[in-house]
């Protein structure tokens, strides 16, 4: 238990947005997990976001990554060209002006066996690109994916609780570890063109997000009524958004979070920034129907059931969102 001199010392942040402990969750009886469940589903359903403390993955591993994703940008360029992504392969690494996004990128997944590679003709489904001499990175990143993998299955099994369906609904059909992790470096503002905006206002295709802010801040959220609220620094917190699989999953009851990341308007000079994504995903021939218990009397599905590989297929042919969420 903290003294009153710790608690004097942590920082008070005002935000609108929800923190939830997950402690108690972790290692309380069913009272417990049933209050902390119900405080996920209603977070994600009215501000499709909220901050998660006490999330079980170890701050030192959190730290180590951050490092090593530092050092890994720091690298000349044609280094990092060497397992640059390529149309056929959506795994490895994204030289800044190669996209809209104002930062280079790194993206990566869990290790695939070679028996795995010709079951899906998917991009993503490919083996990781790694530098060969950087056997350090790998160690940390993959260290990290799993535990990442771990805690989101916390979450998720939190939110079946909360939507009286059996607890391993979710985590079950996410067993396979089909995420994806993209890391993130935003230049300091010398290097970039005029503009107020780094990564432009969006919506996660996935089940959940967990987002990894360091040290500089730029995170923005919209809420259902389209107000931005900017997602500040929380120390040992995660941000954890809903994706539009699980906007899909229950019905519109949860909320898919339009976010962006901006350069906040009251610094002239800033910080290169470091962030990483979570991208949490349901196994490919996982079936995404709304259960009973996500419809009001009389309410029907708004969507068709559909495979997780058919849904990306077709978000990936639209090149934007299939959900039809209405503000009102």
């Amino acid at each position: 238990m903290l003294s009153i001199n710790e608690l004097s010392k942590e920082p008070i942040i005002s935000t609108q947005i929800p923190v939830i402990d997950l402690h108690l969750f972790l290692v309380g009886d069913r009272v417990a997990k049933e209050l902390i469940a119900n405080q996920i589903a209603s977070a994600l359903q009215e501000m499709g976001c909220f901050y998660l403390k006490n999330h079980d993955i170890n701050v030192t591993l959190i730290t180590q990554a951050f490092t090593q994703a530092k050092y890994f940008f720091a690298l000349p360029l044609e280094d990092k060209k060497q397992v640059a992504l390529t149309e056929k392969c959506h795994r490895g690494y994204i030289p800044m002006g190669m996209s809209s996004i104002l930062s280079e990128q790194f993206y990566f997944g869990r290790e695939m066996k070679a028996e795995e590679l010709d079951k899906l003709d998917h991009p993503f489904h490919q083996p990781n690109q790694w530098l060969q001499n950087q056997p350090e990175f790998r160690e940390v990143m993959l260290q990290f994916f799993i535990a990442c993998h771990a805690s989101t299955l916390k979450v998720l099994e939190g939110l079946a609780i909360a939507l009286k369906l059996p607890e391993s609904y979710f985590t079950e059909l996410h067993s396979e570890q089909n995420h994806a992790m993209g890391l993130h470096h935003y230049p300091d503002t010398s290097q970039l063109p005029q503009a107020q905006i780094r990564l432009g206002e969006h919506t996660d295709g996935n089940t959940i997000t967990y987002v990894f802010q360091h040290e500089v801040e730029g995170l923005e959220i919209c809420t259902k009524a389209g107000e931005r609220v900017p997602v500040p620094l929380i120390p040992d917190t995660v941000v954890v958004m809903a994706g539009e699989v699980l906007q899909r999953w229950t019905n519109d009851k949860v909320y898919a979070t339009k976010h962006q990341v901006a350069i906040p308007s009251a610094s002239q000079d800033i910080k290169p920034r470091y962030s990483f994504a979570f991208f949490a995903s349901p196994n490919n021939d996982a079936e995404i129907a709304c259960p009973d218990s996500c419809l009001e009397t009389n309410e029907t599905p708004k969507y068709p059931p559909i495979l997780t590989s058919e849904f990306y297929i077709q978000r990936n042919n639209n090149n934007t969102s299939i959900l039809t969420y209405s503000k009102n």
